[in-house]
C-alpha cells in the first residue's frame, strides 16, 4: 500500500522475460506492476457479519494519500441497526493496520526497498491474477522493489483502501485500488484484495492478489514543481554534520522536510592566533544538536509557494518562494520573538543528486539548516 496510495504489485521474476510495466512495481525479471493487496476467500468473509463504520487513513509520506475507508468490524449477531445509531469508534485493530499501511506508504515512496519489503510477511505471497505470476517471500519483495527503484528514481504510488475487515484478533483483509505513476508520465493501476496478519507483534502483509484496472493520472499540481527535493540529503563538512528528509504528505497537499544539524568533533578551523585580518568569518560557535520541522504549500490566494519552518526551542518562520534560473530564492521572516528579521536563501539542484543552499542575511541562525551544498543519499 504505498507511494501515492498503497503499495506496489509485486511480480515474480524470471531471468528470461523483459521488463514490463503493468501497475506498480517491476517484476524483476518480467515486468514492473503496481502492488494490491490480496484476495480474501468466500469462506473467510462469510465468517464476518459485520457493521460498516466509515474511517479515514492519512498517509504522510513519498506521494499521496490513502482515502477514506469502509472499516468493516465483525458482530456477534446480525442485526439491523437503528437508523439513529452513532458511528461506532474504529477498532485497534483497524487504527494498527493503518498505521502499518501508513509506514508502508512512506518506505515506498522514499525508495526504501528494505523498509518496504519488511511491513510483508516473511512467507508472504503476491499473485498478479492476469499473468498468473507470483512472487513469494519477503526477501523477493524487497528486490522487485530493490528493481523498480533502480530502474525509475520517480516512482511512486498511491493507495484508496476500500475496506479493512478484521476476522479474528490476529487476521484481517484490505480491498481497494492502488496505482503506481512512473518518470514518464505513465500511470498503472490494479484492484487489490490482501490478507494482513500480525506477525512478530506487528502487522504484515501476508497475501496479495491484484488485477489492472482503468485509473486517470492525477492532474499536475504547483507543488509538483519542488519533487527534486524528495529524498534524504545530507553534508558532511568541518564543525557541522547536517542531514535533511523531504517527503510528501497525503495526497501531495504538502512537502514535509525535517532537518538535523549536529555539530562535529572536529570543530572548524579557525585562522591562527594574532590574526585580525578576518574576524568576522570566524565560525560561530555550533552549539548542540539542532531539529527544524519545514512545511511547504501552495496558497492558491497569493498564487505562491509559502513554507513555515519551526525549531524545537519554539521559534518560527514564514518564507514566500520565487522562482530564479537555475533554483528557487526563499525570503523568511522571522516571527514571533524573530518578528523583523529576514533572510533570503536560494536553493539550486546541482546535478541529478547535489542541492546547494545559500543564505544572506542573519539574525535566523538556529532556525535556518545549515547553508551548504547537500549530496542526495536516498529517494
Amino acid at each position: 500500500m504505498g507511494s501515492r496510495p498503497v503499495e506496489p504489485e509485486l511480480l515474480a521474476t524470471t531471468a528470461a522475460e523483459p521488463q514490463r510495466r503493468t501497475g506498480g512495481v517491476p517484476e524483476v525479471i518480467a515486468r514492473p506492476k503496481p502492488f494490491r493487496l490480496a484476495d480474501v476467500t468466500a469462506q473467510a468473509l462469510a465468517s464476518a457479519e459485520s457493521a460498516t463504520m466509515a474511517s479515514t487513513l492519512t498517509v504522510a509520506g513519498e506521494r499521496a494519500a490513502v482515502r477514506p475507508v469502509a472499516a468493516v468490524e465483525p458482530v456477534s449477531e446480525p442485526s439491523t441497526l437503528p437508523a439513529a445509531a452513532e458511528a461506532e469508534p474504529v477498532s485497534p485493530r483497524v487504527s494498527e493496520i493503518h498505521d502499518m499501511l501508513a509506514a508502508y506508504h512512506r518506505a515506498f515512496n522514499r525508495h526504501d526497498a528494505a523498509a518496504a519489503a519488511a511491513h510483508w510477511a516473511a512467507a508472504a505471497e503476491n499473485v498478479n491474477l492476469d499473468t498468473g505470476e507470483v512472487t513469494r517471500g519477503r526477501e523477493a519483495v524487497r528486490e522487485v522493489f530493490a528493481a523498480l527503484f533502480e530502474i525509475d528514481a520517480e516512482a511512486a504510488i498511491d493507495i484508496d483502501v476500500e475496506a479493512i475487515r478484521p476476522l479474528r484478533d490476529d487476521v484481517a483483509t484490505v480491498d481497494g485500488i492502488s496505482r503506481v505513476s512512473y518518470a514518464d508520465g505513465d500511470v498503472a493501476g490494479s484492484r487489490f484484495s490482501a490478507v494482513v496478519i500480525r506477525e512478530d507483534d506487528q502487522w504484515r502483509l501476508a497475501s496479495v492478489r491484484e488485477a489492472a484496472t482503468t485509473v486517470e493520472p492525477r492532474a499536475a499540481r504547483p507543488l509538483d514543481q519542488l519533487a527534486w527535493l524528495v529524498g534524504s540529503w545530507e553534508d558532511v563538512g568541518e564543525g557541522v554534520i547536517a542531514s535533511s528528509q523531504a517527503a510528501w504528505s497525503a495526497d501531495r497537499g504538502f512537502l514535509v522536510r525535517t532537518h538535523v544539524a549536529t555539530p562535529d568533533d572536529h570543530p572548524a578551523a579557525r585562522p591562527p592566533a594574532g590574526d585580525k585580518g578576518i574576524p568576522g568569518l570566524l565560525p560561530a560557535a555550533s552549539g548542540g544538536r539542532r531539529e527544524l520541522t519545514e512545511i511547504i504549500g501552495w496558497d492558491p490566494e497569493r498564487e505562491t509557494i509559502r513554507s513555515w519552518i519551526f525549531s524545537a526551542d519554539g521559534r518560527f518562520a514564514e518564507g514566500s518562494w520565487s522562482r530564479v534560473a537555475d533554483g528557487w530564492t526563499v525570503r523568511i521572516e522571522g516571527q514571533g520573538r524573530d518578528t523583523g528579521r529576514t533572510v533570503t536563501c536560494t536553493l539550486a539542484p546541482d546535478g541529478r543528486d547535489g542541492l546547494v543552499m545559500r543564505c544572506e542575511g542573519e539574525g535566523l541562525e538556529g532556525l535556518l539548516p545549515p547553508a551548504c551544498g547537500y549530496a542526495r543519499t536516498a529517494r
